[in-house]
């Protein structure tokens, strides 16, 4: 017996097959093929170079953007980011500093980013949100978010399951692309990162369980003077190829940090100082 046709869903919204969905926004109409839904009309644009967002009204400006090929900066009075729900690549860096955003609702849908991402100095910011398979070459640094308690929305970090080939310290985390990119090499035994890892000067920082699944760091991890953080025993770190640091946690015994520095395999400089208990760092 021949299967009926199977019908979508778009987010939370079902769409019968053969009928057409257009996103709120109006940048994207789908089609439901079968259970598969397919682009019909596209109207999300290109920037070509880099893209700097310093108010409210310049990201309202960009509600229909696919790609950014250069760096993308949002600063400033930039609070509210779901007008860039349709973002999905980055060719350059993502730097999000000293911008009023609460919460980075709005790119969840950004699966590459092609430079590093740098999220530091916003007084407000209480909520990640990027996608747990989003592709990050390059450097990752979270520093002196004052409100951010919780890492959740950083899962990327780490969520390695097939590490595609490269060079030893390409920054990325080689995820198994959706979209059917190259997912070349062997299965990997636990969650990898290629890029420098800095969280620093985080006050409340309180929750690193996004960080669960990273397992082998290929180069710096430093954990520096987030005042309320009191663990890391959240992180399955084993290996790092780089320096580690846990430095300056006013809440995290200093035992603790030493014991959990002690069962990583650290290929570079290890320091563990400044800790509730501890000796002072230099």
């Amino acid at each position: 017996m021949e299967l009926p046709p199977a019908d979508c869903v778009y987010g939370e919204q079902p769409v019968a097959h053969g009928e057409s969905y257009e996103t709120a926004d109006g940048c994207v109409t789908y089609r439901c093929d079968n259970g598969a839904l397919m682009v019909e009309v596209d109207n999300r644009t290109v920037v070509d170079g880099d893209l700097e967002l310093a108010t409210q009204a310049e990201v309202d400006a960009q509600a229909c953007v696919g790609s950014i090929m250069g760096d993308l900066v949002i600063s400033g009075t930039a609070a509210d980011l779901r007008p860039l729900a349709q973002l999905t690549f980055v060719g350059g860096m993502v730097d999000i500093s000293a911008s009023d955003a609460v919460s980075l609702t709005g790119l969840e849908q950004l699966g590459e980013i092609g430079a590093g991402l740098t999220i530091a100095g916003n007084a407000q910011l209480t909520t990640l949100a990027f996608q747990p398979y989003m592709s990050v070459f390059g450097d990752v640094i979270i520093d002196d978010n004052d409100a951010l308690a919780s890492l959740a929305g950083a899962g990327f970090i780490g969520q390695c399951a097939f590490c595609s080939g490269g060079d030893e310290g390409e920054g990325t985390t080689g995820v198994d692309d959706p979209a059917g990119g190259d997912t070349g090499g062997a299965e990997d035994p636990g969650g990898t990162f290629y890029g420098n890892i800095v969280i620093s000067n985080n006050d409340v920082l309180v929750d690193i369980g996004a960080l669960g699944n990273l397992t082998y760091a290929w180069a710096d991890v430093r954990f520096q003077n987030n005042a309320a953080l009191a663990s890391l025993l959240a992180m399955p770190l084993v290996q790092v190829r780089g320096d580690f640091e846990i430095s300056n946690h006013a809440a995290m015994l200093d035992s603790e940090a030493q014991g959990f520095a002690a069962g990583i395999d650290v290929w570079g400089t290890r320091t563990v100082c400044g800790n509730q208990g501890g000796v002072a760092c230099p």
